[in-house]
């Protein structure tokens, strides 16, 4: 072990026992690289267990930890399926605002990335951050040709903080999967390795320029939004230099007003923005808090911050799109099936149960009162049935409720009376009525075609595998609910045969006696007496074991 990793080791164990954590370290390798001495002395702080609930603690431990610890809480907190309400409240108030670092440093990253002296690239550049992360900070800038930019720029060696971090992640995640069966269903080690790929997409911000060009291509032809530009040639891993927006906040209402903006306008346009991208692109900007969409003259809505985004296949649309439309129409069984498509078919325990849940959530919330609901009481109720049947979904599938969430909030905001989930109902319905349409489902069959033609084509290649591991003994095969009948028939040989056992040495031993075999005891042949006690101790002993079980 490297000593950097030892250190960060440390920290992250004395923040577990600052904060009454560290329980969880009850099965981990991480208490070798600690003194004995402090893992029986708990760490002394204000945030004692008395104080703080223990779903507080974990909040404020991780915003302690940094960095990779708070995107790996970001993500949990759209994981409704692994953790209960409480903790998720706790992990959606998960800050990442940290101090700024020095300009010098800014300064030394971007002439080594951009091969060019901070003076070559721009006429003016802001020394103070506009905004700071844990991750990067954002400066003010102006190019030579007099366009405002704003330059984010990654914070000097986070990444090798970000790399030692997940390696302790990794672990933690393994110690849950190998030694507590509630949460290795939910694959933790896989759930570390998305983090992992997100993180490293994240420090990439080459990945979010591209993200950038990619929505400006998918509305090139839209006049209702306005997308950023880049500038590739001042962007690389570390640096990425965009195009400054003023604009009104969208949540800024009196300040809309003020302009003679019409507010449900405003919304149904945002609405629809969103709509476009989740059900017909399945390519979405997954952070549309207020301080990411601002309001432009002429009511054109502006997206700011590309680094976090949702992605759908076509299957999980199609299946999304069935979602919402059973819950506006409160067809719970519909609901149901659509479901078990989000679960990629994932053989749901008890179907009934679910049903029945689903059947009171559709009660509880008709679809006639929908829109003098808030969208988050049916978001919230729907996650406690995820939670409780203990359902696994893709990640982007919490992502995207989530955005669904945010959306409404501020919809309502522009008009307290705005129905979301009818008017997401009518936009996947009429996508779903274009895709009747000629050339649509010419589209659409040929991607069939091209669907099962993959199957066709690694078929040949599959059976072999499967042939070649059934000749090397290498296939294992378990038939569901085939372990409890093999336990029962393993119980049952095993009486079966230990009577026959003692049966035999009664017989036996009654024959010794009637022949009278030294050596005696008061005229009894001593084996033989010693056979017929410990024959009757057995017996009485396995008749105890089936009273107390109640198998008679």
């Amino acid at each position: 072990m490297k000593f950097k990793h030892l250190r960060r080791y440390r920290q992250v164990i004395r923040v577990l026992f600052k904060y009454g954590l560290d329980d969880m370290l009850a099965h981990s390798n991480l208490r070798k690289v600690m003194p004995r001495l402090l893992l029986h002395k708990k760490i002394q702080g204000e945030f004692s267990k008395q104080t703080y609930t223990r779903s507080e603690r974990i909040r404020l431990a991780i915003e302690e930890l940094g960095p990779t610890f708070i995107k790996f809480g970001q993500i949990l907190s759209n994981r409704p399926d692994l953790l209960p309400q409480e903790v998720i409240e706790q992990l959606e108030r998960l800050q990442d605002a940290v101090p700024g670092f020095l300009f010098r440093d800014v300064k030394a990253i971007v002439e080594k990335d951009l091969e060019s002296t901070l003076e070559e690239c721009f006429a003016n550049f802001d020394e103070k951050p506009l905004a700071s992360a844990s991750i990067a900070q954002v400066h003010r800038a102006t190019l030579h040709n007099g366009e405002k930019v704003v330059v984010k720029i990654q914070r000097p060696d986070i990444a090798d903080i970000i790399d030692i971090d997940l390696q302790i992640l990794l672990e933690f995640a393994e110690i849950a999967e190998n030694n507590f069966p509630q949460f290795a269903r939910f694959e933790p080690v896989e759930l570390v390795h998305s983090l992992k790929k997100s993180m490293l997409r994240e420090l990439n911000f080459l990945l979010e320029a591209n993200n950038i060009i990619r929505f400006q291509n998918m509305f090139r032809e839209e006049q209702r939004i306005y997308i950023p530009k880049v500038y590739t040639r001042y962007s690389t891993r570390r640096v990425i230099c965009m195009e400054f927006i003023e604009g009104i906040k969208i949540n800024q209402v009196d300040a809309l007003r003020s302009q003679a903006f019409n507010l449900d306008d405003i919304a149904e346009k945002g609405l629809y923005i969103y709509f476009e991208q989740i059900f017909r692109h399945g390519f979405f900007h997954a952070d549309p808090h207020p301080g990411n969409v601002l309001i432009l003259p002429g009511e054109r809505i502006c997206l700011i911050d590309f680094g976090m985004v949702g992605i759908l296949n076509r299957k999980d649309k199609d299946a999304f799109r069935d979602f919402i439309v059973a819950i506006t129409r409160g067809n719970f069984t519909q609901l149901t099936e659509s479901i078990e498509k989000l679960t990629k078919r994932k053989r749901i325990a008890n179907k009934e149960e679910l049903e029945y849940d689903l059947n009171i959530l559709i009660d509880e919330f008709p679809p006639h009162t929908i829109d003098q609901r808030n969208m988050t009481e049916v978001v919230d109720r729907l996650q406690e049935i995820i939670y409780k049947h203990k359902l696994a979904f893709p990640n982007d599938f919490f992502l995207l409720l989530r955005t669904l969430v945010i959306l409404d909030g501020i919809s309502r905001i522009l008009n307290p009376k705005f129905n979301t989930l009818e008017r997401i109902r009518k936009h996947s319905l009429r996508l779903f009525q274009e895709g009747f349409e000629p050339q649509n489902m010419v589209r659409t069959t040929l991607e069939m075609i091209v669907d099962v033609w993959d199957y066709v084509r690694v078929f040949p290649s599959d059976f072999k595998r499967i042939i070649e591991k059934l000749k090397e003994g290498r296939v294992k095969i378990e038939i569901q609910g085939l372990n409890p009948l093999l336990h029962t028939m393993d119980i049952v040989s095993n009486r079966l045969a230990a009577s026959i056992v003692m049966a035999a040495m009664i017989i036996g031993s009654s024959l010794v006696v009637l022949s009278h075999i030294p050596p005696l005891w008061h005229g009894i042949p001593v084996i033989g007496l010693t056979g017929i006690i410990v024959s009757g101790l057995f017996g009485i002993f396995m008749l105890i074991s089936i009273f107390r079980k109640g198998k008679y």
